[in-house]
């Protein structure tokens, strides 16, 4: 890291564990030179589940002590701060700035996005499964695709990764309608900008969801939406992909969507749970596609840039990016 940045502590004393999204953490495991650290400090760098489970905790600790009584400002390392509104115990709005990390996961998410419309275009599966059998075109439905330049891709969610997925997809010639709640008619990643989902749901062969988890966008998809995105596309369903929230919806209702062919496919990063289950239906769904939350990571030599510009924006009074709004939830 650049001179200047103080690194006081990693604190972790093997509390902190986990992969990729799916974070792991036990209070209980901090040692007291640990405790002692985060009581002090006024800068935190740390996952959003982490700092929820810290706050959460407090009036449990033997002290009685609030953990971070002198924090002002938090640097997540995650995009998305959902702990900090799911979590039992925490009373918003907080008391200090929260920042997300952001500006880096638009292109691969992007990339992953178009890979997956690609291979389900294509029947990469298929292939492989020709492959194992030595047979040339054993799959005659390998014969039979569309190319990307005929497709219109609706993007949900039109923040700097769903824009980042829009124009992606437009350099393959896609047409791509943006739905958001607010218009964004000179944005040049869009052909259309719509505020009317079902506008947005009925306009796209593929519909990728970005939207984050809020009050207004759990369970926003519900059965009827899928119904009404199918009803204009003369039997070729939807494809439904989702990199952004799993609660948009759940998977009673993508089952439900996919068994009476509202929705021709199910691409998932994201669910309501995670790890997903092994008892979940969707697992062994012959049209759903099943992805462990990596369409985008925190990759360890993303985070100092961001870091740092954040740290010399805080030291110098400047406005921090990324701002989380409590009353948003994002």
């Amino acid at each position: 890291m650049k001179a200047g940045l103080p690194l006081e502590e990693i604190v972790d004393d093997q509390a902190l564990g986990g992969y990729g999204a799916t974070i792991e953490f036990d209070v209980t495991r901090l040692q007291e030179s640990s405790l002692s650290k985060l009581r002090q400090a006024e800068i935190l760098i740390t996952e959003p589940a982490v700092l929820a489970q810290l706050l959460a905790s407090s009036p449990s600790l033997a002290q009685k002590e609030i953990l971070l009584p002198n924090l002002k400002w938090c640097q997540s390392t995650y995009a998305g701060v959902d702990p900090m509104f799911k979590t039992e115990g925490l009373t918003l709005p907080l008391p200090f700035t929260l920042t997300r990390f952001a500006g880096v996961f638009g292109p691969p998410i992007a990339e992953w996005c178009i890979a997956q419309i690609i291979s389900n275009e294509r029947k990469f599966d298929l292939m492989r499964q020709d492959q194992a059998r030595q047979e040339w075109v054993g799959s005659t439905e390998l014969l039979e695709y569309r190319y990307l330049s005929d497709l219109t891709l609706s993007v949900l969610g039109c923040g700097d990764i769903g824009l980042c997925i829009a124009r992606a997809a437009k350099a393959f010639g896609m047409k791509v309608v943006g739905y958001s709640t607010r218009p964004k008619p000179d944005q040049p990643a869009l052909d259309e900008s719509v505020t009317d989902l079902t506008t947005a749901l009925q306009a796209g062969d593929y519909v990728v969801s970005v939207l984050p988890s809020t009050e207004g966008t759990r369970n926003l998809l519900t059965l009827e939406h899928f119904q009404v995105a199918n009803a204009a596309h003369g039997g070729k369903s939807p494809v439904f992909v989702n990199v952004g929230r799993g609660d948009v919806t759940d998977s009673t209702t993508l089952l439900a969507a996919l068994d009476a062919n509202h929705i021709s496919r199910a691409i998932l990063d994201v669910f309501e749970e995670e790890p997903l289950p092994k008892s979940n239906p969707l697992w062994k769904h012959e049209k759903v596609t099943i992805s462990p939350h990596v369409s985008g990571l925190t990759r360890a030599q993303d985070v100092p840039n961001l870091v740092i510009d954040q740290y010399e924006r805080y030291t110098t009074g400047r406005p921090l990016q990324y701002v989380v709004d409590w009353s948003k939830s994002y």
